[in-house]
């Protein structure tokens, strides 16, 4: 079963968990974190049964932004400048190519659609992703005019356009939830595209990066993604699983949101092969505190497989289509995933065993106190100190959860016993509602010199909540055996 440590969004409605924005619960696309080219639609953003259309040059990026959009893996390319269209070649015509022109004159294109992220867990939307529509080429796929953009030499203008629009989306967007755009590594560091992210505010925003394109060729990507980190992104592994090099690129990467491959997830129901590399994907995200998205999901035999494998967050036709607006998910399906999880959840959450702890900015510097955090401790007015957490008390002994200026952990002060606080790095995040069972197995797959160190439970946008403490795990897990 997949577990997510924490989630980079928080779901609109519901319970404190539900009311939060979670990085934890998280579980975006060509408008989303994760990477580095923005890019139009996704796989989820065309029915299963369209015909796909794609613009193929010389250029691999180019056969990178066509697949990334379609959803299928980048072909060996044709010559530079053969277009080819799914069906075109039956109709004996060839389509005509875009015209750029038109669209970089005009400063309203691309417009934005946004498709729903679902909690697959409490029902509940966590994000959106931003697709980009092109109004002046409507019977042309999206995909074709950003390939024909890449092949052109123009791919970065057109790709800070979709990223400034998603900015000025996220303003407008629902409270608690993330946008995830897709973006092209490579072109991160271009000058149009930095200068539209460099001096702004990425809080709730998700970049994808796409799988397919060759991370060993961006040199500066690790020192471009800390950067975006710092100034709030999230990032984001697209199209995971079409490729072969996505464990290692993860690995690489360490993204917060991992994008299985609609080829992951379409029939997963009835292919064994298919929920064993699901589970191999999810369990190595998980080791690296990163939450899985499963896009393409259109059966609801496919949904239920990705709840039944604890898939934090999906996204597809069957939760809903893409619009320009910011839609609410259908009753019916919120009320459908809550039966599937409660059937799937049978154990207590590890929420049971939390205890508060107190917040420390620590060494970071200055609290950004954000207004999508929880309550803080931080925020509390000054007064007399919680006995329930004094210095000497042996059942609830003090404990100081250390925050970056994100109010993301990154360290514990705990009791050592005699009033002494010794300090410890944050090796475990969890959501409040994770099964027991699984907040233990993941536990005990960490090394052995912090196997019992306690687990940070975290928001799905990854603010602090409290901690669960082994002894108390190890507890619970003996009642659950009874």
């Amino acid at each position: 079963m997949i577990t997510r440590p924490r989630s980079p969004s928080g779901a609109a409605g519901g319970s404190r968990a539900e009311g939060e924005a979670d990085l934890g619960a998280v579980s975006a696309s060509r408008a989303r974190p994760p990477t580095t080219s923005i890019t139009a639609t996704s796989t989820t953003a065309a029915p299963t049964t369209a015909s796909t259309a794609s613009i193929t040059t010389g250029s691999t990026a180019a056969a990178a932004v066509s697949a990334a959009r379609t959803g299928a893996p980048s072909a060996s390319p044709p010559s530079a400048g053969q277009v080819s269209v799914a069906g075109s070649a039956a109709a004996g015509h060839e389509a005509e190519p875009p015209d750029l022109d038109r669209v970089l004159r005009d400063p309203t294109e691309p417009t934005l659609h946004f498709q729903p992220v679902v909690d697959l867990q409490r029902g509940v939307i966590a994000g959106y992703e931003a697709l980009a529509r092109f109004e002046s080429h409507p019977g042309v796929s999206p995909d074709r005019i950003f390939a024909a953009a890449v092949h052109h030499g123009v791919a970065a203008e057109l790709e800070a356009r979709v990223l400034a629009a998603a900015l000025a989306a996220r303003d407008r967007m629902p409270e608690r939830c993330f946008l995830a755009v897709n973006v092209l590594p490579h072109l991160l560091g271009e000058p149009p595209v930095a200068q539209v992210w460099q001096d702004a505010d990425l809080r709730r925003i998700v970049l994808e990066l796409n799988e397919t394109v060759d991370l060993d060729d961006t040199a500066e990507l690790a020192a471009i993604t800390s950067e975006l980190r710092d100034r709030g992104a999230f990032i984001a592994m697209d199209d995971v699983g079409s490729g072969y090099a996505g464990l290692r690129q993860i690995a690489r990467v360490r993204p917060d949101f991992v994008k299985l491959d609609r080829s992951l997830v379409v029939n997963i129901d009835d292919d064994q092969v298919k929920i064993a590399l699901t589970e191999l994907v999810g369990g190595f995200a998980s080791r690296l505190n990163g939450w899985v998205i499963a896009e393409g999901v259109e059966r609801a035999d496919e949904l239920a497989m990705l709840v039944a494998l604890g898939v934090p967050l999906g996204q597809g036709f069957l939760l809903g289509r893409p619009r320009p607006d910011w839609q609410q998910l259908d009753a019916g399906v919120a009320r459908r995933l809550r039966q599937l999880s409660e059937r799937t959840n049978r154990a207590a959450s590890i929420e049971s065993l939390m205890e508060r702890a107190t917040v420390s900015i620590g060494d970071s510097g200055h609290c950004a106190m954000s207004t999508d955090c929880p309550s803080c401790p931080m925020r509390a007015p000054a007064g007399p100190p919680d006995t329930a957490h004094g210095r000497g008390d042996e059942q609830n002994p003090r404990a100081t959860i250390i925050v970056s200026n994100r109010c993301r952990p990154v360290a514990l002060h705990v009791s050592a016993g005699g009033g002494e606080l010794r300090r410890m790095p944050t090796t475990l995040f969890a959501r409040p509602e994770e099964p027991v069972t699984e907040v233990a197995r993941r536990a005990m797959t960490r090394s052995r010199a912090n196997r019992f160190d306690p687990v940070i439970i975290v928001t799905e946008m990854g603010r602090p909540l409290g901690l669960v403490r082994m002894e108390s795990l190890m507890l619970r897990l003996a009642e659950l055996s009874t």
